[in-house]
């Protein structure tokens, strides 16, 4: 395939887009990455950052989403790999990526993209032009490309919020972003503002050896990485049936079992964590430890600050806390790319108006896409992944996306949604459902798994498909660039979730064995479940059923 290629950004969006672009046909392909090693926001940094939309985990930062749903769709992850794997593990992971899929070649490091604007032939070619900067010669160069790819997402310059006498503070301030681990604080009492994942993983950190005063808005509701039986959270929550079946129920019955679920594990009223919304309308924390640093009396929750003094900080509901050593600010992020011309793409308060989070629909020429800037309950790596195989068969002219009014309907359609929903933050502007998005863009990259042509086919892969977990490895199935393997990592998916936790014998135990009778219930209820399943599948597919039908049963 013809025409230049340059991606921005070696993290987890950036080298699975040049993979995808190797298997679309693109050869003339190269990467920017502006530091010295892949990663992305996954390579842990010592140092401070060099730039201000720089961020990287912190020393002790796992996975919020198991290791089968974090995985690129035809790579999954080692057997051996823990199902919430250190972040360690997810840089190697990258590494072995790259060196598979020979995307190494294609990377240029030390190398930062210092402006992208509209070449002087874009409304007749589509091309763009760069502006870069060496950081090893300091040498300015200026390239043109055909299709771009920006792909460093959307975890960059931090968020500080402004509170009354805060200039006067005379302790550290610091945002999660340039939190490291303990050694980068010191004393003996901390406040930690925002209750988002970063929020409660700073507090448990700093908790371990410091009083730690968590202070929210709002409250949260906390979710588990393990449910029954220590399984992974997304095991259960990410199956097509249960998408199916939860976009049928009420709203409010939905949030009440929820509720039921989450309260299970720990009061939240008890705990002083209930917030005013339900568990779907905010992005939820994920955090294992957070309950039980409550519990030990080293975390204290508390309402929102109110005021700084020089010591310590008040509080809304009037309660002051003096001596305090540090703050740190776990207030999010601002969505923007400083290096894009406004002419291009202006966001303002984190609303991102672009068609499946990726596409501008005012842009005459289509040969610009935008990767991870979503926010799922969900992994990020497979999504980027998709969007990235979509964008490679846009700009090879085998998709033709809608028409600038209809992308402009469905991006309204979709702000809208997200307003009824969820809480009016500047968090919640880029929120998807992660299994009904993979499966939005999938439509468009003609490879979403089709249920039906599987109920006929392949029985055992219907099952799983359609109520086993929605692992990435179902986008390799049909479509373009489809993966040989995909079918057995589906039916291998619990052996690899099961597989890391082999590391010693136990004696047989009478209570796993299932009685074969319960057995023949339980596959005869599967069997009612999958057929129900399918009539309703049909009734909302406008397909031709004899076409999937076996030749021996066609009339």
């Amino acid at each position: 395939m013809s025409g230049r290629v340059v991606v921005i950004g070696a993290g987890s969006s950036g080298i699975a887009a040049v993979k995808c672009f190797q298997d679309a046909g693109f050869s003339d392909i190269v990467c920017y990455e502006r530091r010295d090693v892949v990663g992305g926001l996954w390579y842990f940094k010592e140092n401070s950052a060099s730039w201000a939309d720089e961020a990287c985990v912190n020393r002790s930062t796992v996975i919020n989403t198991s290791k089968e749903f974090m995985c690129y769709s035809d790579y999954p992850m080692p057997d051996h790999y823990p199902n919430f794997c250190h972040h360690r593990d997810v840089e190697a992971y990258f590494q072995d990526y790259c060196k598979h899929f020979g995307i190494n070649k294609y990377i240029q490091h030390n190398i930062e993209v210092v402006s992208l604007r509209k070449h002087n032939s874009y409304n007749s070619t589509g091309r763009w032009e760069l502006k870069l900067k060496d950081h090893k010669s300091g040498q300015e160069s200026t390239e043109v490309f055909d299709f771009v790819l920006v792909a460093n997402g959307h975890h960059g310059e931090a968020s500080i919020p402004n509170f009354p006498g805060q200039e006067k503070f005379k302790g550290v301030t610091m945002h999660s972003k340039e939190f490291k681990d303990l050694r980068s604080v010191d004393g003996k009492r901390a406040i930690v503002v925002g209750i988002g994942n970063s929020g409660g993983d700073c507090s448990v950190e700093l908790s371990k050896y410091m009083k730690v005063f968590l202070a929210t808005r709002r409250g949260a509701w906390i979710l588990n990485r393990l449910v029954k039986n220590g399984m992974p959270w997304d095991y259960t929550f990410h199956t097509r049936f249960s998408t199916f079946v939860t976009k049928w129920l009420p709203r409010s019955y939905r949030n009440k079992i929820w509720k039921a679920q989450l309260n299970e594990r720990f009061d939240h009223d008890l705990y002083r964590m209930t917030p005013v919304h339900e568990p779907d309308s905010t992005h939820p924390t994920v955090n294992d430890e957070l309950p039980n640093r409550i519990a030990a009396g080293m975390v204290i929750v508390k309402p929102n600050i109110r005021s700084f003094t020089e010591k310590g900080v008040v509080f809304d509901d009037g309660s002051f806390e003096d001596d305090i050593d540090v703050v740190v600010f776990a207030t999010g992020y601002k969505v923007g790319y400083s290096f894009i011309d406004k002419s291009v793409l202006d966001i303002k308060s984190n609303k991102v108006e672009m068609f499946r989070n990726m596409f501008v629909p005012d842009l005459p020429k289509q040969t610009i896409a935008f990767l991870a800037v979503v926010q799922p309950l969900g992994a990020m790596f497979p999504l980027a992944e998709i969007q990235s195989r979509l964008a490679a068969l846009v700009f090879k002219g085998d998709v033709k996306l809608p028409s600038p009014a209809v992308m402009k309907k469905d991006i309204q359609a979709h702000t809208s949604a997200l307003q009824n929903r969820y809480i009016q933050t500047e968090r919640h502007t880029i929120q998807v459902d992660w299994l009904p998005f993979m499966d939005e863009v999938a439509v468009l990259a003609g490879c979403k798994p089709s249920l039906l042509k599987l109920l006929f086919t392949d029985p055992v892969l219907f099952y799983y498909v359609a109520f086993g977990p929605g692992v990435p490895y179902q986008y390799r199935l049909h479509g373009p660039n489809p993966w040989p393997g995909a079918r057995n990592a589906i039916l291998t998916t619990l052996y690899r979730v099961k597989k890391p936790f082999e590391t010693r014998t136990i004696p047989n135990n009478s209570r796993h064995k299932s009685t074969s009778w319960f057995k023949l219930l339980l596959l005869t209820s599967a069997t009612a479940v999958a057929l129900t399943f399918g009539v309703q599948y049909l009734k909302e597919s406008n397909v031709n059923v004899s076409e999937y039908l076996p030749s021996w049963i066609k009339l």
